[in-house]
């Protein structure tokens, strides 16, 4: 059993035009703050047993970042593995979709890395979740998955028999990375919508050496398939406004090039989004994008200094789309150290 955790905190400075500007400690500036504990046993014949425990927390403040009780707010699992037949895991993980999605991603900048723009790729789990992934052949891997009944990731329920489905099929080999990622939900009836959220994901990276590149597109139809939007119009679940969720799609794209400096890099991601929609008011819903840059500074080889600037034209952190056509700029710069 290895006990492990990434504690990452940083100074920023968040600007929403018509609202103001919130200074401060922000938790998870590159990538979430968290401990866990994980283990495997060996049962014999290539197989093995495995298991994960992994909880969030603020180190600004030593509280756990779930407010709803849960002990290991972002895993809860256990399965089986063979290097032949692939691994089978059962509990509360991240969907298929989310984990071969997220690794084109060049650097987690809190709320304006690719998940800001990629919901399905973005950090969240689903409760009563059983993943298989397929061992590697030829550089393929797949991965399919179901939850039984999906909640929040903020740990309470949207409503009964919520089910969601993830696949994924992704290449791996030398300087290669490919993905594709479906994924579709089907939302229970005690929320005030008839939205079926599912996602499209398509990507590919290359490592140049010099730099590496990732490229990506993404369909997201009749609201976001983590459930971790916003939810302007009180639908009872966070799968975006009202003109999303019964019928509207959301196109995304992504660039993201990491140029190492020595043992740092420099960092650059940008993300066009094109919404479908009409507001109630007859405006049509217009067009974003988000961009960042940044710099990691490796101290060692589990101590960083990071610094970055993101600015969202057209959207805000918290609603996504926003109809007010707000716009974020974000300044920051952090440590972050892994044991």
């Amino acid at each position: 059993m290895t006990l492990y955790g990434l504690i990452d905190l940083g100074v920023g400075s968040t600007h929403v035009s018509g609202t103001g500007t919130r200074n401060g400690l922000i938790n998870g500036g590159l990538a979430d703050s968290v401990w866990g504990l994980r283990g495997q046993d060996d049962l014999g014949s290539g197989w093995r047993a495995l298991f994960q425990l992994e909880t969030g927390f603020n180190p600004s403040n030593g509280q756990v970042d779930d407010q709803n009780g849960r002990l290991f707010n972002y895993q809860s699992w256990v399965g089986f593995a063979h290097d032949d037949y692939g691994r089978l895991t059962f509990g509360r993980q991240y969907t298929i979709g989310q984990t071969f999605g997220n690794e084109l991603e060049q650097a987690g900048w809190k709320e304006m890395g690719l998940g800001a723009t990629f919901k399905a790729s973005d950090n969240f789990q689903f409760d009563n979740l059983v993943n298989y992934v397929s061992p590697s052949v030829a550089g393929w891997t797949l991965g399919v998955g179901y939850s039984f009944d999906a909640a929040k990731p903020d740990g309470y329920a949207t409503s009964a028999n919520s089910r969601a489905f993830s696949a994924g099929l992704k290449y791996e080999q030398g300087p290669w990375l490919a993905v594709a990622t479906w994924d579709q939900m089907r939302l229970g009836n005690t929320v005030d919508t008839q939205a079926q959220p599912r996602a499209l994901q398509l990507g590919l990276a290359y490592d140049f050496e010099i730099a590496k590149v990732a490229v990506g597109w993404t369909r997201q139809s009749h609201g976001y398939v983590g459930l971790n939007g916003s939810d302007p119009d009180d639908l009872g679940v966070a799968v975006g406004p009202r003109a999303f969720a019964d019928g509207g799609h959301a196109d995304a794209w992504y660039l993201g090039v990491t140029v190492p400096v020595g043992k740092d890099s420099i960092v650059l991601q940008w993300s066009p989004m094109r919404p479908s929609w009409t507001w109630e008011d007859g405006h049509r819903a217009r067009s974003a994008q988000l961009g960042t840059v940044g710099y990691i500074h490796e101290l060692s080889p589990r101590t960083r200094l990071y610094g970055f600037v993101g600015y969202a034209s057209h959207y805000t952190l918290d609603n996504q789309f926003d109809p007010d056509g707000s716009h974020t700029t974000r300044v920051m710069a952090g440590l972050q150290h892994s044991f």
